[in-house]
């Protein structure tokens, strides 16, 4: 069942009044795990913290909103520490610059926006930040700071989001993901891995289709969900799975590390064999963490074959395919394959993919490729480069004549495997056009472009 997340919400304002408890419930009812309550000036505050500290699931965070700016005080500031310090308050803010109607002066949203991002800093607090028609002054005050958190209600380009991430922020996407002419967030939720991304209604305002124009509410996430996971091409169970780790991060809690031997993304079932690997590249996602769309993938041992087979469903019919995955090289249990194989077929698998190296050769000292083609339909094979200086830069392998034996076994590949894809990772400055053309008009086989940092 999916679990979703509303990072920031109002549940303290008037409009929910006189149905908050219902719309808590319909929200628990169709199992959201974690919502952050946001109050945004003194009025509220303690509001917030009373519906997070009377809910299970409900957290609460606290700020003054740009717009108020003019308010802010030594005593006020006195006031927002008592509300930081509950258990319950696990972000700082929404604090922030909106330029957009410019309801306190844009001096002393600066200033005030300053003194609490250095409280932030003194307490060692995430914060929620609010960005309207103000991305380049806040790009220059962030860039100075040490912090993190998360850029609330995003309104800004792709290249605003790959900024504030490289700093350690999360973007948070709200319902005008739903509407049509919102091309920048759609945008932004194409382009940006789904490790960055969160989930938003900043109820009441802002309702997602099909309720623009009416009372937002937590449950609407639903609708979020189903958009980033159409523009994205996965299922809403793989945004809500990443989406919720990604919260957990955001807020501090504890993430679950429960490793996955067979796991589902899309409606493709993978087998995670090893996490040894016989290059060491520079893309590699193990440089940052062992998670891929939300299932942990780091392995205290490798899992013997009934291990697997337990952890296999009975029938596989259902899924477009199976694949031999994981964190690390597949072929390393070369033996494992042969045996899982002929029972992956014995339980329906439609098709069998291998994703690879294509080192395999090198490390048997032998070619292989018919005896794969016994026991897999598909083979992708990550290629990365069109020559071998460029190869041994970002693919470091650990075996000498790595490049020319990869470029071997795929012509090797391509006479006995029905369905052969070469891959490459989008690195930056890297021509993909080149290795493109390589795969294609030299190797004569298709070729895939995967995006960088966006595993899965």
């Amino acid at each position: 069942m999916n679990e979703y997340v509303d990072v920031h919400t109002h549940l303290e304002m008037p409009e929910f009044d006189t149905d908050r408890e219902d719309v808590i419930k319909r929200a628990s009812s169709e199992n959201f795990t974690f919502i952050c309550t946001v109050g945004t000036e003194p009025k509220y505050w303690g509001k917030a913290q009373n519906i997070a500290n009377t809910h299970n699931n409900i957290y609460f965070s606290v700020g003054l909103h740009p717009h108020e700016a003019d308010i802010y005080s030594d005593e006020l500031e006195k006031e927002l520490l008592k509300y930081l310090s509950d258990d319950k308050c696990l972000i700082f803010g929404e604090i922030g610059l909106d330029f957009f109607k410019n309801y306190s002066p844009r001096e002393k949203q600066i200033e005030v926006f300053n003194k609490q991002l250095d409280l932030a800093e003194k307490l060692n607090m995430p914060v929620m930040i609010h960005i309207r028609d103000a991305h380049s002054e806040a790009k220059e005050i962030l860039k100075k700071r040490a912090l993190k958190g998360i850029i609330h209600c995003f309104s800004g380009d792709v290249e605003d989001a790959k900024f504030y991430i490289n700093l350690g922020y999360f973007i948070s996407i709200p319902g005008t993901v739903t509407f049509k002419k919102a091309t920048n967030v759609h945008q932004v939720v194409k382009e940006i891995p789904l490790d960055y991304l969160l989930t938003e209604t900043d109820a009441p305002f802002l309702a997602p289709e099909p309720f623009r124009g009416k009372r937002n509410e937590p449950l609407f996430v639903k609708e979020i969900v189903k958009k980033i996971a159409e523009i994205k091409g996965i299922s809403t169970e793989d945004v809500c799975r990443t989406v919720k780790l990604n919260t957990l991060k955001a807020f501090r809690l504890d993430v679950e590390k429960n490793t996955q031997i067979v796991y589902k993304i899309r409606n493709s079932l993978y087998i995670n064999l090893t996490n040894r690997c016989t290059n060491k590249c520079v893309f590699c996602g193990k440089n940052k963490d062992f998670f891929v769309k939300g299932h942990f993938l780091k392995l205290n041992r490798e899992p013997a074959l009934e291990e697997i087979i337990s952890s296999l469903p009975e029938n596989l019919k259902d899924y477009d395919e199976v694949v031999y995955c994981g964190y690390g090289e597949p072929t390393l249990r070369f033996d494992i394959i042969k045996q899982l194989s002929p029972i992956l077929r014995e339980r329906g698998a439609k098709k069998i993919r291998l994703n690879t190296d294509g080192l395999i050769n090198l490390r048997e000292k032998r070619d292989t490729a018919s005896e794969l083609s016994e026991l897999i339909d598909a083979i992708s094979i990550s290629l990365n480069a069109s020559d071998e200086e460029t190869y041994n830069k970002i693919c470091r392998p650990q075996i000498n004549g790595a490049f020319k034996a990869l470029v071997d076994f795929i012509s090797s590949a391509k006479s006995c495997i029905k369905e052969v894809t070469v891959t490459a990772v989008a690195l930056p400055d890297l021509d993909m056009e080149k290795i493109r053309n390589f795969a294609e008009e030299t190797l004569k086989v298709k070729f895939r472009k995967r995006p960088f940092d966006d595993l899965g």
